[in-house]
């Protein structure tokens, strides 16, 4: 008997082990539930609003899903086509795959399959990364003629960059022939190097105009019988009163065809929304992007009752950003603004979005990847505990009842 105790007494010894061995090796991998239930799930691309009829509208906006970050390409009604920030998430995890996602869907939709293409301008509404960190594959691809930047210059000591921005700041008339230094009671700098590289990047491309979006004049239709209208509103200063704050420089513009209208706003700032509010006509729109991708430093109520937005496009992705962006905040305070929830779309949820106007009418439309089996990683790791145990502990159980 004491033998076979013994002997029964390791075995339960080496099943706790074992069971062990499998909980500790099944919940190691729930850091990486995000990729798993990416690889396990299965998903198909939906069209909401039939996508494939919308972009051949006179006049298209699509908000590209770029994750948490924005890349908003415009087709407009008399064949220009322009480029209204040129982002991606800056998540390392997903940046590169966001990049040549952008790219190849601005050729695949913008230039119809073309492998490049002209853009008749750019816009980078202020530089944050997430705005602009695709400069260089979309400047390599594309042949841009026209490139309105923020009222933000480079500024490190000494540094040839830094000469060369007092130079372009004298060109574009903002700053004294005289003057050798920015003073910074009157101008906002930054000094990091994706900023200069990517300015430089600008300042090479053939052929190309630059203008600050400070001041910067309407973008008009070169063809009569289709008018638009791309107005800019802000950023009016090249000082605000915050200090650190790349978002108050952001260009805010409204594209307006056929009595219909989109508001674009980069990361706005509450501080730029009250002083366009102060100084300048803002026009009711039907659509608006919301600013800083849902963040609560922007979209004020007194703005967003201004404008009286029908529609909301929040270009965002929560699992890349460490902000819980969009916030839970702007959301109810769009639906309170008079938005109804079904009409709040987020790229992380529906795709690449669509803003389209045809003659009298506007539609909005997306393309989505929507998951048929949605399986939680955390729920196969009970599972597969739970299961490894009835196996291990279970057996010797119901053996022991069949011989009593």
């Amino acid at each position: 008997m004491g033998k076979k105790q013994e002997k029964k007494k390791k075995i339960i010894k080496y099943k706790v082990i074992i069971f062990f061995i499998i909980c500790i090796a099944v919940l190691a991998t729930l850091p990486f539930s995000a990729l798993i239930e990416s690889k396990i799930n299965a998903k198909q691309t939906q069209n909401i609003g039939d996508f494939a009829t919308l972009i051949e509208k006179d006049c298209v906006v699509h908000v590209i899903d770029v994750g948490c970050a924005d890349c908003i390409a415009l087709e407009l009604p008399d064949g220009k086509k322009g480029l209204v920030d040129f982002g991606t998430d800056t998540n390392s995890k997903v940046t590169k795959s966001y990049r040549e996602n952008a790219v190849n869907y601005i050729k695949e939709y913008v230039f119809d399959g073309a492998t490049t293409g002209t853009l008749d301008f750019v816009v980078m509404t202020h530089p944050d990364a997430d705005h602009y960190n695709n400069y260089e594959l979309i400047f390599d691809t594309f042949q841009i003629n026209k490139v309105y930047r923020p009222p933000v210059f480079y500024s490190k000591d000494n540094d040839t960059q830094t000469q060369n921005e007092i130079n372009r700041a004298k060109e574009l008339g903002v700053l004294d022939s005289d003057k050798t230094s920015f003073n910074s009671n009157e101008f906002y700098t930054i000094s990091t190097n994706l900023y200069s590289k990517c300015l430089d990047k600008i300042y090479a491309e053939p052929d190309c105009e630059v203008v600050l979006t400070m001041g910067a004049a309407d973008i008009v239709s070169s063809d009569s019988t289709k008018p638009y209208t791309i107005s800019f509103y802000g950023p009016r200063y090249t000082r605000y009163a915050s200090n650190n704050n790349n978002n108050s420089f952001s260009a805010v513009m409204s594209l307006e065809y056929k009595g219909h209208s989109i508001m674009l706003t980069g990361d706005a700032t509450k501080e730029e929304e009250k002083d366009l509010l102060d100084n300048c006509t803002l026009p009711e729109v039907d659509v608006l992007k919301v600013a800083h991708h849902g963040s609560n430093t922007s979209s004020s109520v007194n703005f967003l009752n201004q404008i009286k937005p029908k529609y909301a496009l929040i270009s965002t992705r929560t699992d890349t950003n460490n902000y819980g962006l969009p916030k839970d905040e702007i959301l109810q305070r769009l639906v309170s603004c008079g938005i109804s929830e079904d009409k709040i779309l987020q790229t992380q949820k529906s795709g690449n979005l669509v803003f389209a106007i045809d003659s009298e009418n506007m539609y909005i439309g997306a393309t989505t990847e929507v998951v048929i089996a949605k399986i939680k990683w955390w729920y196969v790791c009970a599972g597969i505990i739970v299961l490894s145990g009835s196996i291990i502990f279970g057996i010797n159980v119901n053996s022991n009842k069949r011989k009593k």
